[in-house]
């Protein structure tokens, strides 16, 4: 075997490991998105219509479920923690397809070494 297969495996295997490493210190995982929404309920007496002052902010979390869209109201500092799990879900997401990449490119040079 080459010297430098053998340093690509290497490396590879490395790679794999520390993209593993990386998915195990991930907290919570969660998919979709949070916003920040201000509202002006329509009431002509009301600030949000008679000073443009909009109620809120509100939170909410919305995430598809079966196909369909579904919204859940958070408060700010559960909608802080639902933003960080995610971010790890699309952290979590990439890592995946790091890992799909190098195991990849490991099959790939294990059947080039068997072909030389």
């Amino acid at each position: 075997m080459p010297a430098a297969t053998e340093t690509t495996l290497a490396k590879l295997r490395r790679d794999y490991e520390a993209a593993k490493a990386q998915i195990q210190a991930l907290g919570y995982v969660i998919p979709g998105t949070v916003q920040r929404r201000l509202y002006r309920c329509g009431k002509p007496n009301c600030r949000c219509m008679t000073e443009g002052i909009l109620h809120g902010p509100y939170y909410q979390w919305t995430r598809k479920v079966s196909g369909k869209t579904v919204n859940i109201n958070l408060d700010f500092v559960s909608a802080k923690e639902v933003k960080k799990w995610i971010q790890n879900d699309r952290s979590l997401r990439k890592l995946c397809r790091r890992l799909e990449k190098t195991s990849l490119a490991l099959l790939q040079t294990t059947i080039n070494m068997g072909n030389t």
